[in-house]
């Protein structure tokens, strides 16, 4: 007696709502899946020590916010202009938390060896030691070109990286 080879049984999908079914089989799920898009850079690296990854926390930035949150009046001086600046490291990751899935935490200070200070802030897309875990995996490419929009970023500012917190060795 020859023992017949066992076929794993496949699942029935509900094509409309007369409940009538169709098989599925392995030629039409390859047909009904898209490819999926490659991974990019910020998704899949990794760090030990204490990183967010995020976009720079520009003064064009600050300034747009400004305009839209709370405007600053005719003929302020410049140590309120600035003062003025540093808050939207609270305002913009703020706003921005409430609109998408991201962390709302104050813009950390980070190293940029480009920034003439070597510091800058971010806002923070992912924190890699953050609290909650959900915070520390990276949205969705999806909601990172969304957030890019808003903050009206173009080119290579359009792209998150992956930034070394300062209170870090």
């Amino acid at each position: 007696m020859t023992a017949m080879p066992s076929t794993p049984s496949l699942p029935h999908a509900v094509v409309n709502s007369d409940q009538s079914a169709s098989r599925t089989t392995p030629s039409t799920i390859a047909t009904n899946t898209a490819p999926s898009p490659p991974l990019r850079d910020w998704q899949t690296r990794r760090h030990r020590s204490h990183h967010v990854l995020g976009f720079e926390l520009t003064e064009a930035i600050a300034r747009r916010y400004c305009q839209e949150a709370c405007p600053l009046p005719e003929g302020a001086s410049q140590h309120k202009i600035h003062a003025h600046l540093i808050t939207m490291g609270d305002v913009v990751p703020g706003r921005l938390g409430r609109k998408f899935p991201i962390p709302i935490v104050r813009a950390p200070l980070v190293k940029e060896p480009s920034a003439p200070s070597g510091m800058t802030n971010v806002i923070a897309l992912a924190d890699n030691w953050a609290p909650q875990r959900r915070w520390r995996q990276p949205p969705t490419p999806e909601v990172v070109e969304q957030i890019a929009d808003e903050l009206q970023l173009e080119g290579a500012e359009r792209e998150p990286r992956w930034y070394k917190c300062v209170n870090q060795d």
